[in-house]
């Protein structure tokens, strides 16, 4: 089993604070729920970050369970890069130009 470390760009860091504080200006239940499903499945990449599939454009994905929102990440050798935490309805592929540095 390859454990992976895990890189998060400050796009995807902003798209998931601005979630956060989305869903906490409506129910704080649905914010706890909320950021535990985005942090657990960001941790469960060190060890899984092979099994999900790829966009067209190579990127793999993670599609969370209980709310709109897809995680997005680059692999290489031993790091998982999250590089967008993008809503399911809003402006599809917008993240896809991003970099390392982004």
């Amino acid at each position: 089993m390859s454990r992976f470390g895990i890189e998060i760009l400050p796009a995807a860091e902003r798209e998931f604070r601005e979630a956060f504080l989305w869903y906490f200006d409506r129910s704080p239940l649905a914010t706890d729920a909320f950021r535990t499903e985005v942090l657990d499945a960001i941790d469960a990449l060190a060890t899984d970050a092979n099994t999900w599939p790829k966009t067209e454009d190579g990127f793999h994905f993670r599609v969370l369970t209980r709310f709109p929102y897809t995680i997005y990440y680059d692999l290489t050798e031993d790091t998982v890069i999250v590089v967008a935490i993008a809503h399911q309805r809003r402006r599809p592929a917008y993240w896809s130009g991003r970099t390392d540095a982004q």
